[in-house]
């Protein structure tokens, strides 16, 4: 599977700092099983980097989800709180997207 990723998430996770991947639980994302490779490509770069899906994680919300992470983890500032990291998500993903199909976590791992 190919996914895009902003450029400041892509480095964290060239970097091996961001662990996790936040995503809609839509239907694309529905085919990804543990084992599962994905390709994510920098969209500023078009540079791409090989992970490999560790495990799958569902929630109603994105609040839960954070909840359920460190904020290194998942690409935000340490000193983030909860409201900004959800508030930051907002900007991608609408509240109505939240409700329609819930979030995702994707705990992954680079592919050397």
């Amino acid at each position: 599977m190919i996914m895009g990723l902003n450029h400041s998430q892509f480095l964290l996770m060239q970097q091996g700092t961001k662990s996790v991947e936040i995503r809609l639980n839509d239907r694309k994302r529905s085919f990804l099983k543990e084992g599962s490779p994905i390709t994510f490509i920098d969209l500023k770069t078009d540079k791409k980097i090989e992970v490999i899906v560790k495990k799958i994680y569902k929630f109603k919300t994105f609040c839960e989800l954070y909840k359920s992470f460190t904020s290194t983890e998942v690409g935000s500032a340490t000193n983030d709180s909860l409201e900004k990291m959800v508030n930051d998500t907002y900007k991608i993903y609408s509240p109505a997207q939240e409700r329609n199909f819930g979030a995702l976590a994707i705990r992954i791992q680079l592919i050397h």
